[in-house]
C-alpha cells in the first residue's frame, strides 16, 4: 500500500481517465465525486452530487463490462 485516500463513505465506483492520470471516485453517502491525481494523490476536484452511483466516461459508453 502506498497511500490511503478518504473520499467519503460508501465508495461504490472508481473510474480512471483513459490515460490513467486521474481517478474519479463516487462516494454515495458523502454525496460527492472526488477526483485525484494518480501520481501525487492530490485532490483535483470535489463535485457535489446527490447520491452518485458512479462515473462513466465516453470510452466505456459503447461496451459492456463486468
Amino acid at each position: 500500500m502506498v497511500k490511503t485516500l478518504e473520499p467519503g463513505k460508501a465508495v461504490l465506483h472508481m473510474e480512471f481517465t483513459p490515460r490513467g492520470e486521474a481517478v474519479w471516485i463516487s462516494s454515495r453517502d458523502a454525496n460527492r465525486v472526488s477526483v485525484y491525481d494518480t501520481r501525487s494523490f492530490e485532490s483535483l476536484a470535489t463535485l457535489p452530487l446527490e447520491a452518485p452511483s458512479g462515473v462513466f466516461f465516453t470510452s466505456r459508453a459503447a461496451r459492456m463490462g463486468f
